[in-house]
């Protein structure tokens, strides 16, 4: 059996356990065991089958057994392990995957959880006594010799813990006084955390997880927002196995009454669905943002400087002229919404930063979620122990909008250049640092939860990095391509079901145009509360939005019966009883709008449309032309008030105003229509004239063909013999040549 068939396999064993069709999945598991090879897993199999037989039997047989329930449980439990475990035996051996080949390499030197912890301790207070030494360039030296061997063990122990065996008691042990002893170094506890994690997605764990959820409720933020994170995302992947394992569900169910916690998840939940924009953001940035500020370059050059153009100079009161020219060309109203989105915490560094994960720190798997340090052993040279040091860190390093993998690529530039430039760089720094730390201050007062909130935001901007850039990404199912379906987890939803939180999700993603996940939450919050008009209204929205006009519909006209006379909900009734073809019931929704909001060009074009859709033309033209006094300045009744006319037979009429309308940027319409009139009032050529400028727009005569058939009805209800049709076409086609 070829690894493909392996993994194949297991998908469909999967599939079974989570339909519970346990004799398909009995029998496929048995296939991957007989390639394993191993009796004590075709044994355990054979038993727990012969188990699920009798169970059956006595379940039909009538005989009542209360531990049946418990019984059945922990059967999928076994299962669901059995085949995590036998096919990863099997891919073990010769899998081109990561995870396989690291497993091959670190199993070699593989030591328990604590040794390597142990070493770590050691060289961090070896690397501590060190730096107290004299001799500025030998204590340089052996700290960094002492750095690089903490980072080969950090690494180690990453892929250790990544590519371990499925945990047991001692491991659980283990891992929890990790966890909980504070005296370890922080930045390979945080890794560790990363590399459970990372094991976690790659196969579920139960005992892994209960150390997040030890991590979970850490006096320490950064353990604390990387354990959360972990555990939504966890949540959301194995949803399906997390009512088999009651030790889980109780323990949720003690961390849900943690007032912070449920607000931690509340939060992240949201930084997940915002990340689903990154790459947006990041076309943006690339096609629209960066297009533009080419584009000022010169203006900027001639005229300005960076700190005129971004800062809070009075620039306006320079050279108002210069001002004028950044909001004309567009890019003053393009920094603003960057700046706005930066704000509100959108990865907008993920296009800046992409580019600059191509140096050898990146091809270690382990460094992707390092704890930004500036003690990492590159940096000596960038944070020496003195002032101007500490004006990188707190203008770069301390940033809460880049995060650790974005700020190692910095500073990872920053060596690239001369000690120059570093030095002219850091002096611009300097005069911003302590506005930096000012507004990290004010932040902090406004939100004391803010650097939980910065922690959690930016390590899923790390993962979010790791899982889209990382060479070997391919190798790793792509957690941000899970569904934002979070109400539908058994596991989360009790967690964020209080009608506050729903109304922040669904609004958040109402807001950010995900119709469908607001949607299914304004449909859970109609439920508790169906007379609330604001909530139907956004529920016919998102039905408008994903095209479903009729369900629509019906939410606006709850929406009306709760709040009448609303000019914004008539009008969408009316705009959707146009788009479902009933004019009539628009028309009189119009009205009813027009009452509200008199003189509303908008509402008078509809109603005039309304009219022409039921075919009443003269009330159609009159409404027209009271659009064309209301707009005296615009052409927005030119168009339908030539077609009316024609419609009327008023062909003169008809003619004047396409006469405007082709005098300015007319469409294939429009030279269409304009020739209709000319072949209805005789003149003919003029007519093959206009046919030929509606072809040139496209020439496609399909199209034009397809538009002119539309219209023959029309055309013969005028007089026009329907013969002359074919000989028209061929006179248009003749005038293309």
């Amino acid at each position: 059996m070829n690894n493909y068939d392996t993994l194949s396999l297991k998908k469909e064993i999967l599939l079974h356990l989570s339909k519970r069709q346990l004799k398909d999945a009995f029998e496929l598991l048995m296939k991957l065991a007989v390639n394993i090879q191993d009796w004590k897993i075709s044994e355990t199999l054979s038993e727990l089958e012969t188990n699920y037989k009798f169970m059956l039997h006595y379940m039909f047989e009538g005989v009542e057994d209360p531990e049946r329930e418990n019984v059945y449980r922990n059967l999928l439990r076994s299962l669901y392990e059995l085949t995590d475990d036998a096919a990863d035996e099997l891919l073990k051996v010769e899998s081109s995957n990561i995870f396989y080949e690291r497993y091959r390499v670190i199993n070699y030197r593989r030591l328990n959880i604590l040794d390597y912890f142990n070493q770590l301790q050691e060289l961090v207070e070896n690397i501590a006594i060190v730096s107290l030494q004299n001799g500025e360039s030998e204590r340089s030296s052996r700290v960094r010799e002492l750095s690089v061997k903490r980072e080969r063990i950090a690494s180690d122990m990453f892929l250790s813990v990544y590519t371990s065996a499925r945990a047991d008691e001692k491991d659980l042990e283990n891992y929890l006084s990790v966890v909980n002893n504070a005296e370890l170094p922080l930045r390979e506890r945080s890794v560790f955390i990363s590399a459970l994690t990372l094991s976690i997605f790659h196969r579920f764990d139960f005992r892994k997880i209960q150390v997040l959820m030890e991590a979970a409720i850490s006096d320490n933020l950064q353990l604390r927002a990387r354990a959360n994170v972990a555990l939504v995302i966890a949540m959301q992947m194995y949803d399906l196995r997390w009512s088999l394992y009651p030790e889980l569900q109780s323990r949720l169910a003690v961390l849900g009454e943690n007032k912070d916690f449920r607000k931690s998840v509340l939060r992240i939940i949201i930084q997940l669905i915002r990340s689903r924009e990154t790459e947006q953001i990041s076309k943006k940035i690339k096609e629209e943002i960066l297009p533009e500020m080419m584009k000022f370059n010169n203006l900027a050059g001639r005229k300005l400087n960076m700190e005129e153009l971004m800062g809070e100079s009075e620039f306006s009161e320079k050279n108002p002229e210069w001002q004028k020219e950044l909001e004309d060309s567009g890019l003053s109203k393009k920094l603003q919404e960057y700046s706005s989105l930066q704000m509100e915490g959108a990865d907008v560094f993920h296009s800046t930063f992409s580019g600059l994960k191509s140096f050898p720190f990146f091809s270690e798997m382990s460094n992707w979620f390092m704890p930004f340090d500036p003690k990492y052993s590159e940096f000596q040279i960038l944070f020496p122990e003195d002032k101007k040091s500490h004006l990188l860190q707190a203008a770069v390093v301390d940033s809460g909008h880049m995060c650790n993998s974005d700020k190692y690529s910095f500073c990872l530039s920053l060596l690239q250049i001369s000690s120059a430039q570093r030095e002219m760089m850091l002096g611009r720094m300097s005069a911003e640092s302590e506005e930096v730390k000012q507004l990290q201050k004010e932040a902090q007062a406004m939100n004391p939860t803010i650097d939980e909130e910065v922690m959690s935001n930016q390590y899923i901007q790390d993962l979010y990095r790791f899982f889209k850039l990382y060479p070997y990404r391919n190798n790793f199912y792509d957690i941000f391509n899970l569904n934002l379906n979070f109400y539908e987890k058994k596991s989360i939803a009790p967690l964020i079901s209080g009608v506050d939180d729903m109304k922040k999700i669904a609004s958040y993603c109402f807001d950010k145009n995900k119709f469908s996940e607001a949607l299914d939450i304004f449909n859970r919050l109609i439920k508790i509360d169906n007379r609330n008009d604001d909530v139907w209204q956004k529920i016919g929205y998102c039905k408008q939005m994903i095209n479903c006009p009729e369900e629509a519909l019906e939410a606006y006209l709850q929406a009306d019966l709760l709040k009448p006379n609303n000019s914004w909900i008539i009008k969408r009734i009316a705009q959707l009883y146009r788009t479902l073809k009933k004019p009539e019931l628009s028309l009189d929704y119009y009205k009813k709008a027009a009452k509200l909001t008199p003189d509303n060009i908008s509402i008078e074009l509809n109603i005039g449309h309304c009219h022409l859709e039921l075919n009443n033309y003269e009330e159609a033209l009159n409404t027209y032309f009271k659009v064309e006094l209301l707009d005296s300045k615009g052409t927005k009744a030119f168009r339908p008030i030539a077609w009316t006319a024609f419609l009327l037979k008023k062909y003169e009429l008809s003619r004047k105003y396409y006469q405007q309308v082709l005098s300015a940027k007319p469409t294939i319409h429009d030279y269409l229509n304009a020739g209709h009139v000319e072949l209805c009032v005789g003149n003919k050529k003029e007519a093959i004239s206009l046919y030929k400028q509606s072809l040139y727009q496209d020439r496609d005569f399909e199209l034009f063909q397809l538009l002119f058939d539309a219209d023959k009805d029309v055309l013969i209800s005028h007089g026009i013999d329907a013969r002359i049709f074919p000989f028209l076409f061929d006179q248009v086609k003749y005038n293309m040549d």
